[in-house]
């Protein structure tokens, strides 16, 4: 019977993947269902391979076929059933970014299939826990169990798990910016692959080559193995690698200043997460967004797209997880509540036929009256327990609420650090000018030395030359990035100080950037190439630009300007 719905599936889904019309998916799983409708194994089995199937193509059908497939396991007292629908489950949720609720049933997943002696489940869950751990963030934890899933699938001789799991271990290394292990494991994977034809695993292994390649700025590699995965991933239907291939070909494309094509891959690619509920490729499209706009100087859209990308990022990582674990606690006190009322009334009910079948009338009375006492003790348990259960809501309220406000203390902290890196950016990049202009000035008097000297001196005057020029051949610049690192810092400066004296010269603008960075005239004269007399006049006639008093400081005028 196993291998009949085995040959089945393996029909359907591969009509699925070469792309066949004849049969679409829903016609094929009404094909798989119709033939297994009696409540027993063989059609949770089929219930486990559909959600199995899924994972790849759409999480939210996976998470339905694996639900249906553990009531009907627990139903029928199936553990293996139970553990593959745990174990697809806890797949489904971690696509999903519910990562809380992934461990939980991959754990209890691993706990049945090492209770009923099953090594190969034990194996995959292990894999699939440090898949979600890797998403998490504790990388090293997640490669921990990826080498004991790998220890259990060498004994096993599984070298399609190996392969799979070799993907998994490249990721981390990739996360981890080891990219040179990374590169190790994913060809191995490829290789290994290749041998059985799994396109699935073969696609994984290029789309992360590819993110590799983008990491090192090597554009051709990474478009090579991002379109191998894309063909790849459309064998096999694979929706969800798909989605994360057009995202990494959008930052493709906008590192090669192909704006154009890299907002239409990332915005198909938003569409589609928005669509399919997948947060995880929701957040990764915003903060390629973020950066395209960026790079096209479009900075309030890209601030735009960072404010979504925050607020995702937090709800994901605070608000959502603060639900599942109130959610789960709330269930399994639900569960336990229900039990034990299940628990009491059986046993009530026993009571009470057996009192009735043997008492007489005054016995009768006895019992009512036991019955009305013990009515009136679970009153006063019920109350005990409500008042209980209503200091826990308001105790967790309170720790949310601690918790929230210490989130915006550090984000308000992680704000301010970025304005002082600012800051100091843009002081360097304005004492970068002044180690130009004295390497100018240092060079034009070695230049007028060599003019009065020996033909000896100057050979040596034109090696100090040499010496000099190679010591600061990399302090250059010019003021198109400096004035825009400067508005970056401080937003509409220079936009306010020609609303307010549009007869400002360019010349000007320059004097109230580096008044405003505090420097004095020695330091101003040195970034301008002119002598601290000139930069001194050129003070004083913007002083008359300006309108001001005497007693009136440049510097205290600009931070007026920008703080009205």
């Amino acid at each position: 019977m196993r291998l009949i719905i085995s040959t089945l599936l393996f029909f359907v889904f591969s009509t699925l993947a070469f792309g066949q019309k004849t049969v679409t998916t829903v016609d094929s799983l009404k094909i798989v269902l119709k033939n297994y409708p009696d409540l027993n194994e063989d059609r949770v089995d089929a219930l486990n391979d559909l959600g199995y199937r899924y994972w790849i193509v759409d999480s939210n059908e996976s998470e339905k076929y694996g639900i249906e497939a553990l009531q009907l396991a627990k139903e029928i007292n199936y553990n293996e059933g139970m553990a593959m629908a745990k174990r697809v489950l806890g797949v489904a949720y971690w696509t999903q970014g519910r990562l809380k609720l992934a461990l939980e049933n991959l754990t209890s997943a691993q706990s049945i299939y090492e209770i009923i002696n099953k090594d190969e489940g034990v194996a995959n869950c292990l894999m699939n826990t440090g898949m979600v751990y890797a998403d998490i963030g504790d990388y090293d934890k997640a490669l921990d169990i990826y080498y004991q899933s790998i220890e259990k699938f060498t004994k096993l001789n599984l070298t399609s798990r190996i392969a799979t799991t070799f993907n998994k271990i490249g990721a981390a290394h990739t996360q981890k910016k080891q990219y040179s292990k990374a590169k190790d494991y994913l060809v191995d994977a490829i290789e290994m692959h290749s041998q059985d034809d799994f396109f699935y695993g073969m696609a994984e292994a290029h789309n992360e080559l590819g993110k590799i390649f983008l990491f090192e700025n090597q554009l051709g590699q990474a478009d090579y193995h991002l379109k191998k995965a894309v063909n790849l991933g459309k064998k096999v239907n694979d929706e969800d690698g798909l989605l994360g291939n057009k995202i990494q070909m959008g930052k493709l494309q906008r590192l090669r200043k192909n704006y154009a094509e890299s907002e239409r891959y990332l915005n198909e690619a938003l569409l589609l997460a928005k669509k399919k509920k997948l947060r995880k490729y929701i957040l990764e499209a915003y903060a390629q967004l973020k950066l395209l706009k960026k790079d096209e100087g479009k900075f309030e859209e890209s601030l735009e797209y960072y404010n979504d990308f925050i607020i995702l990022k937090d709800s994901i990582y605070n608000t959502e997880k603060s639900k599942q674990i109130a959610a789960l606690e709330f269930s399994n006190e639900l569960a336990d509540k229900e039990k034990e009322i299940a628990l009491l009334q059986e046993k009530e009910r026993n009571n009470t036929i057996i009192k009735w079948s043997f008492a007489s009338g005054s016995v009768a009375i006895a019992i009512i009256g036991f019955l009305v006492f013990k009515n009136q003790q679970q009153k006063r348990a019920k109350k005990r327990e409500m008042y209980k259960r209503k200091q826990e809501i308001k105790e967790s309220e309170e720790e949310l609420a601690k918790t929230e406000l210490e989130n915006a203390r550090l984000k308000q902290k992680e704000m301010a650090q970025q304005l002082e890196f600012r800051n100091k950016e843009l002081t360097s990049y304005a004492l970068n000018f002044a180690q130009k202009n004295e390497l100018l000035t240092h060079l034009e008097e070695k230049i007028a030395l060599a003019k009065k000297a020996t033909p000896t001196e100057q050979f040596r005057i034109l090696g100090e030359l040499h010496r000099d020029i190679k010591q600061h051949v990399n302090i250059d610049s010019d003021w198109e990035d400096f004035k825009r690192y400067f508005e970056e810092v401080h937003t509409d400066f220079h936009s306010n100080l020609k609303q307010e004296h549009p007869d400002l010269t360019s010349n000007d603008l320059k004097i109230c950037s580096l008044t405003r960075l505090n420097l004095n005239i020695k330091e101003t004269a040195n970034i301008l190439g002119i002598s601290p007399e000139s930069a001194k006049t050129a003070r004083y006639r913007l002083r008359k630009k300006l309108n001001l008093s005497p007693d009136k400081e440049l510097l205290d005028y600009f931070l007026q300007l920008e703080n009205n």
